[in-house]
């Protein structure tokens, strides 16, 4: 099977073939990465708004500039190629594409859904959805409504996560219908019969993943690390949706952890007496210092904090310090934060662990981290937290593999100051070490 779609010729098959004829209400196409799961999606996006008159259909990332520079692009550069309908906006601006039937095809973000929630849609297509909350799909299902196409349908895509993830979990459940799709299905690496030249190519950079990142992006599963660290942390018990009642009150701290390449991450820390909140943030990349620190400062706005507590390079730390974000060098014994983290983690003798995760503590993409397939989050990070012995002696103690870490850091930093008094508040005058 085969569609005409602008000027291109697209080949309906495997994965993609399920995803034009399924009917079921909410489906997940799942796989290895680049096997095709987003074109599909906008295969069928782009046929439905023309078979079906005055249709409206949504397009949805965690976050409206992510949509731009992936999916929207490919949309405009492939699918719609040649048309002359579309308009004048770029994509970053762009409101909305119309069709001269009078379909609609609107792209969003749920960091803006005011406008995107206040809708009814015929169809919502959600890309990369492990970067969304199930509350998040939650909200979007209420925003089904028909009556412009014979049924409604949400159909998200994604590389696999943790076998925990909530979206793996729901389909479990037999809430959303699975759809795997194979590298073998994308007609740019496999024709049909064999692998072509630039497959060969892409396999032979699948195969030098190690790990849970092989596991998930070459082999489509949803897949743990082997050595997690924190075998603990389970979503359903740690993420929590609302803070509780009269936490602004509580004492406060925030923990940085620095980065240029790797991300630099802040987080904002509340404790209540018997458990610690992390509500607020910031994880970005290739931004420097003063822009942080003035990205923390806005942030932060009138808050207090007890400290403010940071990992050691002098440099970072004065420049924070001229721009008002003044710390206190973090305790760094690994082993030793790590065992605190832990302990928080684990369940009291009340069923409750003392440390909890807001899902909406987020406040920015890094979008350059999402397509390196690398954490984007203090949360995504579990997920690949693992040991890592040093080479030596038989009995030398197990160590962090030294990656995608730099939340796991700022979260021991902050445990630590916390629950061994180490953070007794800010300096006037930053004192070097």
């Amino acid at each position: 099977m085969t569609t005409t779609t602008g000027n291109i010729y697209y080949v309906v098959r495997g994965g993609a073939r399920e995803v034009f004829d399924t009917r079921a209400p909410e489906v997940l196409i799942e796989g290895p990465t680049r096997t095709g799961k987003t074109r599909s999606l906008l295969e069928k996006c782009h046929a439905v708004a023309l078979k079906y008159p005055g249709s409206r259909q949504l397009l949805l990332r965690k976050t409206r500039a992510s949509m731009s520079e992936s999916v929207l692009q490919l949309y405009e550069d492939e699918i719609l190629a040649g048309v002359t309908w579309m308009g004048h906006a770029n994509r970053t601006h762009r409101d909305a594409y119309r069709y001269p039937n009078g379909s609609i095809v609107v792209p969003g973000g749920m960091d803006h859904s005011d406008k995107i929630m206040s809708s009814e849609w015929d169809r919502i297509y959600s890309f990369e959805w492990t970067e969304a909350t199930e509350h998040d799909h939650e909200k979007c299902i209420t925003r089904l409504s028909g009556g412009r196409t014979p049924f409604c349908q949400m159909m998200s895509d994604c590389n696999p996560s943790a076998p925990s993830h909530w979206l793996n979990q729901r389909a479990l459940r037999g809430q959303m219908q699975r759809i795997t799709s194979r590298l073998e299905d994308n007609p740019r690496w496999h024709d049909g019969k064999n692998w072509t030249p630039a497959g060969l190519e892409y396999l032979k950079i699948l195969d030098g993943m190690t790990g849970v990142r092989r596991a998930r992006f070459k082999d489509g599963k949803w897949a743990t690390a082997d050595g997690l660290i924190y075998e603990e942390f389970d979503p359903a018990v740690h993420v929590i949706r609302t803070m509780p009642d009269g936490w602004k009150g509580w004492r406060k701290y925030r923990a940085i952890d620095f980065g240029f390449n790797d991300p630099f991450v802040c987080l904002w820390i509340a404790d209540s007496g018997e458990a610690l909140y992390v509500y607020r943030e910031w994880y970005m990349s290739r931004r420097i210092t003063e822009d942080h620190a003035k990205r923390i400062i806005q942030l932060s706005g009138n808050e207090e904090y007890v400290a403010t507590v940071s990992d050691h390079a002098r440099d970072t730390r004065e420049t924070l310090h001229r721009h008002g974000v003044h710390t206190t060098p973090a305790e760094k014994d690994i082993r030793a934060g790590i065992d605190a983290v832990r302990a928080r983690l684990v369940k009291g003798g009340d069923g409750k662990p003392r440390i909890y995760f807001l899902e909406s503590a987020l406040v920015e993409y890094d979008a350059e981290m999402q397509q390196q397939k690398r954490p984007t989050c203090l949360r995504e990070e579990f997920d690949s937290y693992v040991w890592a012995k040093k080479p030596g002696d038989r009995g030398q103690k197990e160590e962090p593999y030294d990656a995608d870490n730099h939340a796991m850091d700022a979260l021991r930093y902050a445990v630590m100051a916390i629950d061994t008094g180490g953070a007794g508040g800010y300096v006037g005058v930053i004192e070097w070490d």
